[in-house]
Formats: structure tokens, sequence, C-alpha cells
């Protein structure tokens, strides 16, 4: 198997520019991109430039929202779009403004954002503290260098800009988990906690805060006990939350849903019902799709009944070479699996739209129960968490597994594999798809990513939120907009209460294995 070569990743024929090697200049590359570090990057010319606090300076490209409210001492700068869903009408300046006046302490600012949905980074300023956080799923991400090793605090919107800029120097084990079969086998490829491609570069997880002036993250929440919800009070207040993020980015772009047969897009555009008529529902057919798969479908009945426009965007099977190119350079290893659809949204819409999208809804759905069905009984090791992400036992994912289990192990108030799911799949995974995708979209909101939304989901018994019927969902439907369950819901995926005992005695077979090769190696 050839390895991987990461120089030929990192190696662009454009000219140094500046003396940063490789970034590439212009309004078509990095879209939506940001860095913030003690200068401009100057090659980056017809870039916002923005002042943060007395020695930051924030590089932001062109069609990112970039917002700053300042009140004697205190500085609030928001990077992206923050939704208010009791507020759907408040701007972005409105929003930071409110929020200053709650900036008295780091624990009373990032309590104000609870509620808040969107796609940001919030980054705060005072005579006491200086410390960024994002979104509640981290999906406005954020790689940063440790100030101690590099001589200064540089944070970033992928790891691709960090190396370009300060030469950073690979991580041989990481370069060595790249040319593993675990790494290649897969096309939703991902890193490990905060892990990076590089020495001295660390991706900011969710439900951390960055220090800005030590270059350390801390973890903001979960804080304190979960509140134990009823379905029906659960529902309502998802409802509500999820409802008002979606008319707040309505009054700010044109939208478009993406809507499969599934429950998670199901109940987004069940929120959306106020708005449904004024955003464009559409489904994207991926290239080897075949033409009567349920996702189209599904969608397309269902639409039609209602009275609702639906685009179907073909996909091919793969990029044309010219925007290949310009995907990969956009985004550090950025996924090929996503780089055909990304090209049929961009020709279809001309990046003139922002989109609605499901994802983060399995945060509450009981993450790994499947795979591991005792789960509550389970003792957890770096190794396990290694093998229940990956199959795998590398060096690298359990290193880097294990610093993540020191840090999540000081709370006992959420389930480890529900942050495992939050932390890991979302605010890694997620996070990096939706900046490649950033290519075809002005901007990406997904209406589960709002801490008071995730947290009611965790409150609620977990009788209702598992397979096969996922009942809190199913009630939510009902409530919000009963008429969409007039279509099934991924009948292609249906598993009877038999089969799923039947797999749940397999998953701990698997177990069993897993644990006696642990033992005898």
């Amino acid at each position: 198997m050839p390895g991987i070569n990461l120089n030929a990743h990192l190696a662009h024929p454009q000219e140094n520019l500046g003396g940063a090697p490789h970034l590439l200049p212009g309004r078509e590359y990095y879209y939506n991109q940001f860095i913030l570090g003690p200068t401009f990057a100057e090659q980056l010319k017809d870039w916002q430039r923005v002042t943060v606090g007395r020695e930051l300076k924030l590089t932001a490209h062109p069609d990112l929202a970039c917002t700053q409210a300042t009140d004697g001492d205190r500085e609030l700068t928001l990077i992206g779009h923050m939704l208010d869903p009791l507020a759907p009408d408040a701007t972005n300046e409105e929003i930071v403004r409110a929020l200053l006046h709650r900036f008295t302490s780091h624990e009373g600012l990032i309590a104000a954002t609870d509620r808040f949905g969107g796609r940001w980074l919030l980054v705060a300023m005072s005579a006491e503290e200086s410390f960024l956080f994002h979104d509640a799923l981290g999906l406005r991400q954020a790689f940063y260098t440790d100030p101690v090793v590099s001589g200064a605090m540089w944070v970033m919107s992928q790891a691709g800009i960090a190396s370009e800029m300060l030469s950073l120097t690979p991580d041989e084990q990481a370069l060595d988990y790249l040319d593993t079969q675990t790494f290649r086998r897969t096309f939703e490829s991902r890193f490990p906690a905060a892990a990076s491609t590089f020495k001295d570069l660390k991706h900011l997880l969710p439900n951390h805060r960055l220090d800005l002036r030590t270059g350390k993250s801390h973890r903001h929440w979960p804080s304190a006990p979960l509140e134990t919800l009823t379905p029906g009070t659960a529902i309502n207040r998802i409802c509500t939350l999820m409802s008002g993020q979606i008319r707040a980015a309505a009054a700010r772009f044109d939208l478009a849903l993406s809507l499969t047969a599934g429950f998670d897009s199901r109940l987004m555009l069940a929120t959306a019902r106020e708005v449904a008529d004024r955003i464009c529902t559409i489904t994207l057919r991926q290239g080897r799709m075949p033409d009567h798969f349920p996702d189209i479908e599904i969608p397309a009945r269902l639409l039609k009944r209602l009275g609702l426009s639906h685009d179907v965007i073909q996909a091919t099977s793969t990029m044309t070479p010219e925007f290949s190119l310009q995907f990969k350079r956009n985004v550090f290893l950025a996924h090929d699996h996503y780089g055909h659809d990304a090209e049929a949204i961009l020709k279809h819409f001309g990046r003139t739209k922002a989109v609605l999208t499901g994802s983060g809804a399995e945060v509450g759905r009981c993450a790994f129960r499947q795979k591991l069905p005792h789960a509550d009984h389970a003792r957890f090791t770096p190794e396990l968490l290694a093998w229940l992400e990956y199959g795998s036992t590398h060096p690298f994912l359990v290193e880097h597994f294990r610093e993540w289990l020191a840090d999540v192990n000081q709370q006992n108030h959420v389930k480890l594999l529900d942050l495992l799911e939050w932390e890991q799949d979302y605010g890694n995974w997620l996070a990096m798809t939706q900046l490649e995708f950033d290519i075809a979209w002005r901007e990406i909101f997904t209406p589960y990513n709002c801490r008071q939304v995730l947290a009611t989901l965790l409150g609620v018994d977990e009788r209702y939120r598992k397979p096969p019927d996922y009942l809190l969902f199913q009630r939510a439907i009902r409530k919000a907009w009963p008429e969409l369950l007039s279509e099934p819901i991924n009948p292609h995926r249906t598993i009877s209460r038999l089969a799923l005992r039947l797999s749940d005695m397999k998953a701990l077979i698997h177990y069993w294995r897993f644990l006696y090769a642990q033992r005898k190696s």
C-alpha cells in the first residue's frame, strides 16, 4: 500500500506569497474561513481585516460574517452567524450587543448563548480574561497553536492554513495512522479527539473554551446535571427552539432544506412549517444512488402531497478535474467522497443559497448503543473508545482518546458515549465536512446545533429515543406537522425488535472478542 505523501497535499503551484508558503489569494479560495493571530495574513489582500483586542488580528474571507461590539474594556467579536430562536428577527449586531451586557465572566457569557443556533465562533476580551468558544457542536471549527512552542497564539479554521502559514512539522504518528487501512477504508475519515496532522496544533472540541493568553482549552459543559424531562415537555421545547432558528435563518438568507427519508430531516421540515412555502426543499441524489432509492422517492411523494416544490440535485460519481483541484485546495485532506456532491450543488445554485441540514440529532439517539448494548456496565478505556469509533487500537488513536477520556471523566452529568458522539463525530467529522461544503453554499445551518436542543434530547428517558421506534422524534413530528407522517420513515432501514435483539447479541460477542484480544496483548 503506497504511503500518503503529506508534502504533496501541501504543495500548491502558486508562488510563495509574503513569506508564508502556498496561501492562495482571493475570495475564490478558503470559503468562509479565517485566521486569527498576532498579524494579518497580508497575502490575502481582499480579505477582511479586523483588530481584536489590543494584540490579535483577524483575517477573514470576504463572505464570512464578522461582527464586533465594544463597551469600555470589554469586547466581543463574532465570526459567523448566531440565530436567536426567541427573537428570529434579531441581527448578529443586535445579538452581540445584548451578549456584551452578559459578559461579566466567561461562565455568564457562555451560559447566555445556550439557546442560540447558527454556526459561529465568539472571541471575548476584557481586562480580566481573553478567550473564545464556538457553537454547541463546534461546527465553526477552530485549530490552534501552543504559544509556548510556536511563540505566538494562532487560531484558524483548518489545519492546512496553519501548516502553510507556520511551516508546522507533521506528526509522525499521525502520518503512520494516515497510512493504515483503518483510515483508508472509510469515506468518512476523521481524526480522534483534539488531534491534528501536525505537531503543536490542536483542534478545539465542542463544549470547550480556549484561553487566548495561555493557549489552553478548558471544558465548560456539562457543568451540572441534565434536567430530567417528560417527552411532552421536551417536544414543546425542541419545536420552539428549532422553529425559531429556522425562521431566523429565513430572515437572513434564501434557504434550501435538505430532505431525505429519515427522522432527522423530517422533524426539521416539521419545525419549518411556518416558512416552508419560502424554502426550496431539495434532495441530493448521489452519484451511485439507484433510481428508486427511498431517499429520493419518499421526499418526492411527500412534498407533492403537501403542494411544496422539490428539487432533486443529481451528482455524478466523480468530480471534474478543475473542481477537484479547487475542492482539495480549499480544505486540507478534504473528503473526496463529498466533492462530486459539492460540485453538483454549486452548479445547481451557484452559491446563492444557505442550506438547512438535519445533522446532529444522532447525539440524542443513544449513539453507539447498538455496537455496545450494555454500555452502562462497560469500563471505558482509550482502547475501547478507539475500537468503538474506528475498529482499531492504533497508538495514535489510543493516545488522543486517553487525553479525551481524562478530560471527560471530570464530569458525570452526561453519559460518556453521548459526549463521544457529540464531540468526536460531530465536533470533528461534521465540522470538517461543513467546511468542505462551504464551497457550494453561502452558509450551512443545522437546527439541532443548539445546546438547549441537544441537552433537551438527552434529558428524556432513553426508551423514547432508541430504535426501532424513536418515539420522541415521531411524536415531535406528529405535533408539529402530522401530515409528514403520511409517508414511511426510512423503510429501507426498518429493523424489527427481534432483529434488534440479534444485533445486540452480535455486538456483545464482538465486544467480548475485543476484551479477550486486549487481555492477550
